[in-house]
């Protein structure tokens, strides 16, 4: 039986009702899950990559969302709950892995757009370990390069068809990053200042994000399922 969480934040202890300590539980293991489907994605596409100077880039990603998923660890051990990864395991087995590298550079790209959008919402978070991390994600994912061999592979409309499915396989999954608009665990989220934007604001600004590449593709934004 877990302890009680005790959550540190900028303005000193706050007091969670058991809901809201459960909230607290499903927002860190997300946020693991995350960390953990980058690692897993990045560990396995690093095959599909010869350069040496892009491998070790790839490389580099991958050291970042091992950093992060150690600190999401550690977090939830401080907060009275044990071993993350078993906890996220399941929710991991639905996310696919990209069979070429032109699929991983849009996967990589669209992905991390979702994953940007949702750490930006914490990094003013009321929780201050929770800030720490989002902040880190933030100013690393700046850096990302866009997806070139992608956009150089949708210059040839005979090629936009597949281009299509890859996009639309990818931002279904990122769209399910951000959990169900409108619930109650949503609001309850943005009242306790865990986080600045509810699912619904995420994904609207994730789709406005794409935007750009979806036009500059020659692709559409696929519908919500």
């Amino acid at each position: 039986m877990s302890t009680t969480p005790n959550l540190r934040t900028s303005r000193g202890r706050l007091a969670l009702d058991e809901e809201s300590k459960m909230l607290l539980r499903r927002i860190v293991e997300s946020m693991g899950r995350r960390q953990l489907t980058s690692i897993n994605t990045l560990g396995h596409c690093l095959k599909f990559i010869a350069e040496l100077e892009t491998k070790a880039d790839v490389a580099a990603e991958l050291d970042l969302s091992l950093r992060l998923f150690r600190q999401v660890r550690t977090l939830y051990g401080e907060l009275g709950w044990k071993d993350i990864e078993s906890a996220v395991r399941d929710r991991l087995d639905d996310i696919p892995y990209p069979d070429s590298r032109l699929e991983f550079g849009v996967a990589y790209y669209v992905t991390g757009l979702a994953e940007g959008v949702a750490m930006q919402s914490y990094v003013d978070s009321s929780c201050a370990d929770f800030a720490a991390i989002a902040r880190s994600h933030v100013e690393a994912a700046a850096r990302r390069p866009e997806p070139s061999r992608f956009y150089a592979y949708c210059e040839d409309a005979t090629n936009r068809p597949q281009a299509q499915q890859f996009l639309d396989r990818w931002v279904d999954i990122g769209r399910r990053s951000f959990g169900q608009p409108g619930s109650d665990s949503d609001a309850r989220a943005v009242e306790l200042e865990l986080r600045s934007h509810s699912n619904a604001q995420m994904l609207a600004d994730f789709e406005e994000r794409l935007r750009p590449l979806v036009e500059r593709c020659g692709l559409a934004l696929p519908a919500a399922r």
